[in-house]
């Protein structure tokens, strides 16, 4: 392992993804037509059951998506051409989530005065990709916290930097302006109207969650994105112990009470720091019960050469990347069984080795963890100058050489969706082309088995299998037609495991 002061330097410049905003509209005659949502969609409300995802009839879910963030004003997805045509677009490829990103900054221009104009618009762009089974995670997205230092997200009445100067030439990351603006905010003090900045931040999401409450298209909050350490961030450089986690796990017991006197249901996903997505340690307490570790993964070298515009070399990383990746799920997976939570990948690629993305895409099936990959689209303003977009043009319709095949073939690969019963392993092989999986009928709530006539779901790409595919069965009994994109399962009366294999048609 590289020493701390390299690793340190590494990390430190390596999670500024984003995306900006174009203003032309797509010509809705060229648009593909509007399909309706489907009915192998799970049952809501959503909840968890023993650290999985499950829906109101106690089977599991599972989500493949991408992140959609729009960085610079007006920071609505309608700005940049997002909108149904693209909800159909991935729930045709088996995409069935969006972490949607907003900004506070929007949301609430002035202490306490909402620009409900803002979250109308993302209202409807959560309808739009919703009408056709794409669930929507709402995920308050600050990169560095605000324009005065660097970043985006938080408004600009949240920042208190002790009147510290910027100093130019150097970056955000070494400057004290920037980790006084985060300590503050870490330190709860107070601010206008004589309120603490945390009471803010927990006001700020009740007014969210009073809004999106109840609509069946949200999958979740995601109440902040990729919190930064501030002055901690050199005690944090190191697999096995942050004490900003104890900050993290303070400041989640303060807001989440709050969030929930306006919305009792909805799923809160919580994020440990930053650093915890290149493999830094991440141990925080939350007691809230409906909650889902969001994490990120992101291989330090392979980023680094991102942003240096520099090819990656496949015997360094081959021989590194692995290695930081695994350690990021175990500490994830650590972090939510402790807490009894599920975790959700919600980020992860960001860059155009495509072996690297399958690589961390085949790990999270061994994890078996659904994932969110950024991004949909990138501008190339703000994210790491190689990151790929799936769509070049989101203003334009998502086909032909408006899509980025080879990312999404990348992507759109087989997986269960929904699962009566509990997910024992799944796998996909991108040279054979052949997934395999296994589940036992038994709820994971602990409470009996599925009766033979509960459905699980496996969504079956075709971008994998453009002749078809065949599928064998072992303890269960096929339930969809030959060749269907949602492949349709019902365990045998009496089994104790259900077998699945699939492989490319002839």
């Amino acid at each position: 392992m590289a020493k701390t002061g390299v690793i340190a330097i590494l990390l430190l410049t390596i999670f500024s993804s984003g995306c900006n905003n174009n203003n032309s509209n797509k010509n809705s005659d060229d648009t593909a037509p509007s399909a309706p949502r489907s009915a192998k969609t799970p049952t809501l409300p959503l909840g968890q059951s023993n650290g999985w995802i499950s829906d109101a009839d106690g089977r599991v879910v599972i989500f493949h998506g991408f992140n959609m963030v729009a960085k610079e004003p007006p920071y609505t997805l309608e700005s940049v051409g997002f909108d149904e045509d693209d909800g159909e677009f991935l729930a045709r490829n088996g995409f069935n989530a969006v972490r949607l990103g907003f900004m506070w900054k929007a949301s609430e221009p002035e202490p306490g005065q909402f620009n409900d104009a803002y979250l109308s618009s993302i209202e409807r762009t959560v309808q739009a990709i919703g009408q056709h089974g794409v669930m929507s995670l709402l995920d308050f997205h600050q990169d560095a916290y605000n324009e005065a230092v660097e970043g985006q997200g938080f408004p600009d009445w949240m920042v208190f930097d002790d009147s510290v100067p910027w100093i130019p030439g150097i970056p955000k990351e070494a400057q004290l302006k920037y980790q006084r603006v985060w300590d503050n905010f870490w330190g709860n003090i107070q601010g206008v109207n004589n309120t603490a900045l945390w009471d803010h931040f927990a006001a700020f999401w009740q007014h969210v969650a009073q809004r999106f409450r109840g609509n069946p298209n949200i999958l979740g909050y995601d109440l902040m994105n990729e919190p930064w350490p501030g002055l901690q961030t050199p005690l944090c450089l190191n697999p096995i112990f942050c004490p900003h986690n104890s900050t993290l796990s303070e400041f989640y017991e303060h807001v989440i009470p709050m969030i929930r006197e306006q919305d009792s249901s909805t799923p809160l996903y919580y994020e440990g720091s930053l650093l915890a997505g290149g493999g830094m340690a991440i141990d925080i307490p939350v007691s809230e019960t409906n909650a889902v570790l969001s994490f990120h993964n992101y291989c330090i070298l392979t980023v680094v050469g991102a942003i240096a515009g520099l090819p990656s070399s496949p015997e360094l990383t081959g021989l590194t990347c692995p290695e930081f990746e695994t350690l990021t799920f175990d500490n994830a997976s650590t972090q939510a069984q402790n807490q009894g939570h599920p975790a959700v990948l919600t980020e992860f690629g960001s860059v155009p080795d495509l072996d690297a993305v399958n690589s961390v895409a085949q790990q999270a099936d061994e994890y078996r963890l659904g994932w969110m990959h950024w991004t949909y689209f990138n501008t190339g303003t703000t994210n790491f100058p190689g990151t790929p977009s799936l769509v070049f043009d989101p203003t334009q319709p998502p086909t032909g050489d408006n899509v980025n095949t080879s990312l999404l073939e990348t992507l759109a690969r087989p997986y269960p969706q929904i699962v009566a019963g509990t997910p024992l392993n799944w796998s996909f092989d991108t040279d054979s082309k052949i997934f395999e999986m296994s589940y036992s009928p038994k709820r994971v709530d602990g409470t009996g088995q599925f009766s033979d006539d509960a459905e699980s779901i496996i969504f079956v790409p075709e971008i994998q299998y453009p002749q078809g595919y065949t599928v064998n069965i072992s303890g269960g009994t096929l339930r969809s037609p030959a060749n269907a994109r949602q492949l349709v399962i019902a365990a045998n009366n009496g089994a104790e495991n259900v077998s699945v294999s699939i492989s490319p048609g002839h």
